[in-house]
């Protein structure tokens, strides 16, 4: 046999060459491209925020109307994002900071509802009754306000008294649930009357804004400006190089001898004439 044509050999050792290359770039791992912001992260929504606040806060700015209006529509809808994201993050860190407290008066809040069940079904007389009842729809109560007390709001615990109290063994229920009750007690009795959807409402509700405190903390701030405006207008009365005068006898006695050195200076001293 022959050898084959220097052509030949070429035109294959280029085609295994290709062959390879391709393999090797099928075995590569698959790099992803780089993503555009996610508009979803806070992050980068605060980003955004601060970006467009800078630029409307320019005193050349010279943009059209329109652009303007749809600036301040993007921003204002940052911010309430923004506002969300805050007061979803400050739920979840009260929900778990109030946990086992609720857990814990819920469940025995239910175990004196079922054994005031029982005893209602078992007395007979019409006081008992009656008292019984009471004791029933204040643990029954008693439930609710531990599920649906606002997560936004500190906890107050209902039974923390009569377990620091003396205890009563013959009458557990009517040591716990004969004590005073805190005010929200009162609202989730009254919102309990219009159905779950309102007690829900009461439990995701947001704190109510304190008006005094802002008042408070306007007037802290304008205290000190007060007093700089005072101690400057004390330094602006003050003229230039005017010397305070010292207390004590070091300062009389440097007042006595300027007064002498005056009188000396009238008299003439030694260089006076007859």
């Amino acid at each position: 046999m022959g050898k084959r044509p220097h052509q030949d050999t070429e035109s294959s050792g280029h085609g295994l060459e290709n062959e390879a290359r391709k393999r090797l770039r099928t075995n590569r791992p698959h790099r992803p491209r780089p993503q555009a912001i996610d508009i979803d992260s806070i992050n980068a929504i605060k980003k955004r925020a601060r970006a467009i606040e800078r630029l409307l806060a320019r005193d050349n700015l010279k943009i059209p109307a329109n652009k303007q209006n749809d600036l301040e529509r993007e921003l204002a809808a940052h911010k309430r994002r923004i506002e969300d994201a805050r007061t979803k993050k400050d739920r979840s860190k009260m929900i778990q900071k109030y946990h086992m407290v609720r857990f814990f008066e819920r469940k025995k809040a239910m175990r004196f509802a079922k054994q005031l069940e029982k005893k209602v079904a078992q007395a007979t007389e019409a006081e008992e009754v009656a008292q019984l009842k009471a004791d029933l729809h204040v643990a029954q109560v008693d439930v609710d306000y531990a599920i649906y007390f606002p997560f936004m709001e500190p906890y107050i615990s209902l039974y923390a008294a009569a377990a620091a109290g003396e205890k009563d063994e013959t009458n557990t229920a009517a040591q716990y649930l004969r004590t005073p009750r805190p005010p929200m007690w009162t609202v989730v009795e009254k919102t309990r009357e219009e159905g779950k959807a309102a007690l829900e409402r009461l439990q995701n509700r947001r704190p109510q804004a304190d008006s005094t405190s802002g008042t408070t903390q306007q007037s802290a701030k304008e205290v000190p400006a007060k007093q700089l405006s005072a101690k400057k207008a004390k330094k602006g009365g003050q003229q230039p190089g005017a010397k305070t005068s010292k207390s004590g006898p070091r300062g009389e006695r440097q007042a006595s001898r300027a007064n002498n050195n005056d009188d000396e200076s009238d008299g003439g001293g030694f260089f006076e004439e007859d």
